[in-house]
């Protein structure tokens, strides 16, 4: 009952910041996630593996760093995301998960988060991940400073961290019909970056399924999606 309670108290608020970033697309995003989302939602995406190993390294966008955070003070977060999703954040941090966030200046501008296990209040649960892989998921670009080049130099720094936490390779979703996550998701693939595999989830009434098939995507969707990322590096 506290997580209703919670979504009323902060939707007016949430949904003045979704309007000023995305107008009524925005708003209805976070009516969304509070209502429909809540009973049922479902999805098809592709699985994608990078070998750490293989990364490259490529140079920052111009005034950006990056770096984790664990900190605790998340108010400079509000003016990029909900609160209901700050909430969330802490929840993550509690558990171990990690957060790199990228910074122009003193504001937080991206971030994403990345995990060494699957647990039940991951989405994609229970994805089997290997031993040896980090699973990264989550990444938010402000809308403000999108097509400047931090979602891809996010994609690549998590890589770079999971591999300097001596992880093999990392995993991530790409949503069959997410366009721009698969535009990021090429620009940060290597010669090594494969999609392994397809997952079929369903959230309904605040419970989460999800099938995960190897070397699936066969169907016309995700074989497009699946051509886009495997294409010419």
């Amino acid at each position: 009952m506290n997580k209703y309670v919670r979504d009323a108290v902060t939707f007016p608020r949430d949904a003045g910041a979704a309007w000023r970033h995305a107008g009524a697309p925005g708003v209805w995003r976070e009516l969304r996630v509070r209502t429909l989302d809540r009973v049922w939602r479902r999805g098809v995406a592709l699985v994608v593996e990078s070998v750490l190993a293989d990364v490259p390294n490529r140079p920052l966008p111009e005034g950006v760093r990056i770096a984790p955070f664990a900190g605790d003070d998340w108010s400079a977060f509000l003016a990029l995301v909900s609160e209901r999703r700050v909430a969330s954040f802490r929840a993550r941090i509690a558990r171990g998960r990690e957060c790199l966030v990228a910074w122009r200046g003193d504001r937080p501008v991206g971030l994403t988060w990345i995990s060494t296990r699957m647990d039940r209040d991951i989405e994609t649960y229970p994805l089997p991940l290997p031993l040896d892989a980090t699973y990264h998921w989550d990444l938010f670009v402000d809308p403000a400073e999108r097509s400047n080049g931090i979602g891809t130099a996010l994609t690549f720094a998590r890589l770079h961290h999971a591999r300097g936490k001596g992880a093999r390779v990392g995993w991530r979703l790409v949503d069959v019909d997410n366009l721009a996550s698969q535009r990021t998701a090429q620009r940060a693939a290597s010669e090594s970056t494969r999609v392994i595999g397809e997952v079929r989830y369903v959230h309904a009434l605040g419970r989460s399924w999800c099938n995960f098939t190897a070397n699936a995507g066969t169907t016309p969707t995700t074989a497009k999606a699946r051509a886009a990322l495997e294409g010419e590096r």
